[in-house]
């Protein structure tokens, strides 16, 4: 879809090169009073290239889970509320942002580039950023926390809204965020089982057989068959299937909950029993961007254990007239300035139609599409109004505002307490208008 590229039309001049100086996550050296830390003393200290950190009184854990280790399973990262610890001393704990190299490449496939030339540049930009979260640290106990799914956009992956995920779980919310397997993701994998059968002959001549299992990966890039990036048929196939992974991701959590033994393909030796009884599950809401905006819609529709939805700049071609209709569940829509089209606009405007229900729509002035992403936060302000990630507004705001309107949402509709921000989402702020701007004609 041209209108949800991350970077369609990035490249296309030839000789772009970005020197050290143009990462605006350069590896360098670092006092604790600059921008990045909270001011403790004067001591220079080496941290390395990360998103920004979480906001809250937690510091945030993650780890990644595959139950199920065919496309038709879950596959999702989780972040989650840990006890508060000085996190930039443990920065030798975090996880990389791209989790493998064929992650950049996938990136560069989805922009129908060379990943030879790409896929590198992509590994070098994003490689060594890492997600200022401790990776399969144990979570922190005694309470039960409210659970957000997430869904990416097209061209997107578990990984790519970490800034938004990682703000969320520092604020108590256990996040899991899906990787989709629907043909959306700019790269994805399932593992492949491979059966070895071998015979032996014992000295009674008696014969048996041994079977032996492994796994092969098996990476699925970018699905481009469909037709156009509007083909209905294909779209709406698409966001059933996103939904209904959202609603997997639900079930995993919930015998999570209930203690039952899950067989986690990438969890290695951490025991997932530490999560019984850690997951409010009466306080499910479901967060999504650009096309995980429509997925949301769709899973609100389809599944009444999710209570709330945020969409972020959603797209909403894909969905059709029962979602419309079944859908009874507060949301809110946070556009950015330069996305939305009126035809785009005009199907958001259908869900504010019930006015029992409160649907408020907010635009937040300077940003593009990419300003709930983490892309933003990769490159300086030049390159990145270049490459469409950021706009005007500076993304530690835009990502703030956007995060910041969420959280009061999910605040106000799953009964917490804490500040609902009720002038951003009124749009009384002056970051956020009220209601959409038209920013340009539909996408060709």
């Amino acid at each position: 879809m041209n209108s949800d590229s991350i970077f369609h039309q990035c490249f296309s001049q030839q000789g772009l090169h970005k020197s050290q100086s143009d990462c605006s996550l350069e590896f360098k050296t670092l006092r604790r009073n600059d921008s990045f830390f909270k001011p403790k003393d004067k001591e220079k200290e080496k941290i390395r290239r990360h998103l920004p950190i979480g906001t809250g009184e937690y510091s945030v854990g993650c780890l990644d889970i595959m139950c199920d280790h065919s496309e038709k399973g879950s596959f999702f990262r989780l972040y989650y509320p840990i006890e508060k610890t000085d996190i930039y001393k443990r920065d030798k704990q975090w996880p990389l942002w791209l989790p493998r190299k064929q992650y950049g490449n996938g990136y560069a496939y989805f922009i129908r580039r060379s990943k030879s030339v790409l896929g590198k540049m992509f590994n070098w930009m994003g490689g060594d950023v890492y997600v200022p979260a401790l990776w399969q640290h144990y979570p922190l106990p005694g309470k039960r926390y409210p659970v957000v799914i997430f869904s990416h956009g097209i061209g997107g992956n578990r990984t790519c809204n970490t800034t938004v995920c990682c703000e969320l779980a520092s604020q108590g919310y256990i996040v899991a965020a899906i990787e989709h397997r629907d043909g959306s993701a700019s790269m994805t994998f399932q593992l492949k089982e491979d059966i070895k059968s071998t015979v032996n002959v014992s000295n009674s001549n008696s014969t048996q057989m041994h079977r032996t299992h492994s796994y092969t990966e098996e990476w699925m890039p970018f699905d481009f068959s469909p037709p156009r990036w509007d083909d209905y048929e294909s779209r709406n196939k698409q966001v059933y299937q996103r939904a209904q992974e959202c609603t997997l991701a639900l079930n995993v959590l919930t015998d999570l909950d209930t203690g039952v033994t899950i067989l986690n393909q990438l969890g290695g030796n951490f025991n997932l029993k530490l999560f019984k009884n850690l997951f409010d599950l009466s306080k499910v809401s479901l967060v999504g961007h650009s096309f995980g905006g429509s997925t949301t819609v769709c899973a609100l529709s389809k599944d009444t254990r999710f209570k709330v939805g945020v969409m972020m700049d959603g797209w909403m071609h894909p969905l059709d007239e029962e979602m419309y209709k079944n859908i009874t569940q507060p949301v809110l829509m946070i556009n950015m300035e330069t996305f939305q089209w009126q035809e785009n606009v005009d199907q958001m405007q259908r869900l504010q139609k019930d006015p029992k229900v409160q649907r408020p729509m907010i635009t937040i002035k300077g940003t593009c599409h990419q300003s709930v992403t983490d892309f933003q936060f990769l490159v300086k302000k030049p390159l990145g109004m270049f490459m469409d990630v950021r706009h005007t507004l500076s993304p530690k705001i835009a990502i703030d505002v956007s995060n910041k309107a969420t959280l009061g949402f999910l605040r106000k509709h799953l009964g917490q307490t804490g500040d609902t921000y009720d002038s951003i989402i009124s749009g009384e702020n002056e970051y956020t208008v009220s209601g959409p701007i038209i920013a340009r004609e539909r996408p060709a």
